[in-house]
């Protein structure tokens, strides 16, 4: 068995990367939005691990290769995986025995390449077994059953979302799922939803991405992705990008206009896309967590799903270099937090913390 580290610097070799994603029984969609936006990426490499023989690749994994910016440390690096669900892919009818030597082999790696630290955001399939890292569970994810009778969904939701159901359905909203491979033209009637909903919000302008960036993640997730839009009359006013996977749906990215939440739009789309789930053969919709555990976005996706299990969302961190490391966070002069727990979830590795 052998590691090989795959780097991605131009489109030949984003295709290559695709292939060998192909290849694999249950294809992780987050995977492949990765490198949409290559051309944008400054003092890092796009690159993914590949572990097995020549036949056959038994894992992979995505990983973003930083150089460090603390001065005196300029021939250092670090890892973090690409944003959303990743960490490393494989198929379930693999020994996980693999895992053991796949890990063991890309810390060597990291030792013979100035790697200092790593962080990982794992997906929520199990893929953290056997991290050799520190693993700390970050979020509680809303991971709803769909189940086959729909009045036992009903039943399930808390009575405000029913309550809510009842005044959009008053409101005669409409519903239309997209997910066509070849029909682009609808992407920008999303693409406004969202970005004036990340106006409203404030939101950190590394949410506002380009309408492109929309447009290749329908390219590349061709078979992979459906688009909910809910309709006041002829005008849409919500919205909620979804990905795919095997018989589960993930809601990515979304929006819904201000002038319309007395019509509580978003309560109808989450329970159409259930009905549409249903009728399709899917069995889970993960709506994902807040912005922290038991905040008031994690209690709202909760609601529809208050009896069903919630899966954790796990990252992991790792030092691979001890020494090297303390010197670096004694250089960058951070400050330590007062909230002991939040500085251990929200900044790895901590020379990159904001001062």
């Amino acid at each position: 068995m052998q590691l090989v580290v795959n780097k991605i610097k131009k489109k030949g070799d984003f295709y290559k990367y695709f292939d060998c994603v192909d290849a694999f029984s249950r294809v992780n969609p987050f995977c492949k939005i990765l490198g949409i936006n290559l051309d944008e990426l400054v003092d890092e490499e796009l690159c993914y691990f590949t572990y097995g023989n020549t036949d056959k690749t038994l894992v992979l994994m995505p990983f973003l290769l930083r150089k460090i910016k603390v001065e005196g440390f300029e021939h250092y690096y670090d890892v973090s995986s690409p944003y959303g669900y990743s960490g490393p892919l494989f198929n379930e009818d693999m020994s996980r025995a693999y895992l053991l030597d796949f890990w063991e082999a890309v810390d060597a790696w990291y030792k013979a390449n100035d790697v200092v630290s790593e962080f990982i955001r794992f997906s929520l399939s199990l893929n953290h077994q056997f991290y050799t890292g520190k693993l700390v569970p970050t979020l509680n994810n809303v991971n709803g059953f769909i189940h086959s009778e729909k009045e036992l969904q009903w039943g399930n939701f808390k009575a405000k979302v029913r309550n809510n159901y009842r005044k959009a359905v008053s409101n005669n909203l409409s519903i239309k799922i997209i997910n066509t491979p070849d029909d682009l033209e609808h992407v920008k009637v999303f693409y406004d939803i969202y970005i004036t909903t990340m106006q409203r919000l404030n939101a950190d302008q590394s949410y506002f991405f380009s309408l492109n960036y929309f447009e290749n993640i329908i390219r590349l997730n061709k078979d992979n992705y459906a688009i909910a839009y809910v309709y006041k009359g002829d005008v849409p006013i919500s919205a909620e990008l979804i990905f795919i996977s095997g018989h589960t749906l993930f809601s990515y990215l979304g929006g819904t206009l201000s002038d319309y939440f007395d019509c509580r739009p978003n309560d109808y789309l989450k329970i159409q896309v259930m009905k549409w789930a249903r009728a399709n053969g899917h069995t889970y919709y993960v709506l994902g967590g807040g912005r922290q555990n038991n905040d008031s976005l994690y209690k709202y996706k909760k609601t529809f799903f208050p009896n069903d299990e919630d899966v954790v969302f796990y990252t992991g961190r790792k030092v691979i270099d001890p020494k090297v490391y303390k010197e670096m966070v004694a250089k960058a002069n951070i400050t330590p937090s007062l909230d002991k727990d939040t500085r251990e979830v929200h900044y790895f590795p901590k020379y990159r913390q904001p001062v």
